[in-house]
């Protein structure tokens, strides 16, 4: 866990220590991130603090996570080789924010229905917004994205900045 959020996602460990309080491998809340092993078609939820009791007790290596003993993540197999792979991760409340860009510049991928509603729904946000978009090396009209036809169920989306 701990090579996958500093070496391929280049976070600091200061951000990692400081900012991602709460960290969910397949639904298991984590607290040892060196030993915490993400495999291929992990679903991976990072968070900032949660609030109140909950967020206290879910908090990795929080006073109250001994609570959660039963639910925690624990690695009981050996450990795989290095390979490649694809995760799910989902970023909840200040991640979004603080890692949606560096996420979504380093290229995503995405179901290409979704990827279809979240330009139908969001076309209002994104227009003049959006300087220029490219469909396989080739310009593209962003407000035709929802009614393609995408040959393949997943679509790899970038975005650059200017």
């Amino acid at each position: 866990m701990m090579s996958l959020l500093s070496d391929q996602f280049g976070l600091s460990l200061e951000y990692i220590e400081s900012r991602i309080q709460t960290i969910f491998l397949n639904g298991k809340p984590i607290d040892d991130m060196d030993t915490a092993i993400v495999r291929n078609g992990s679903i991976l939820a990072l968070s900032s603090a949660m609030p109140g009791v909950l967020g206290a007790t879910l908090r990795r290596g929080g006073y109250y996570s001994r609570m959660r003993s039963q639910i925690t993540y624990v690695e009981e197999a050996e450990s795989p080789q290095r390979t490649d792979g694809q995760i799910i991760v989902k970023l909840f409340n200040l991640t979004i924010r603080e890692l949606g860009l560096l996420f979504l510049q380093r290229g995503i991928w995405m179901d290409a229905e979704e990827l279809k509603d979240f330009f139908k729904s969001q076309s209002h946000n994104l227009e003049g917004r959006c300087v220029e978009v490219m469909v396989d090396g080739r310009n593209a009209e962003m407000a035709k994205i929802p009614s393609w036809n995408f040959t393949a169920k997943w679509v790899y989306l970038q975005l650059g900045t200017v």
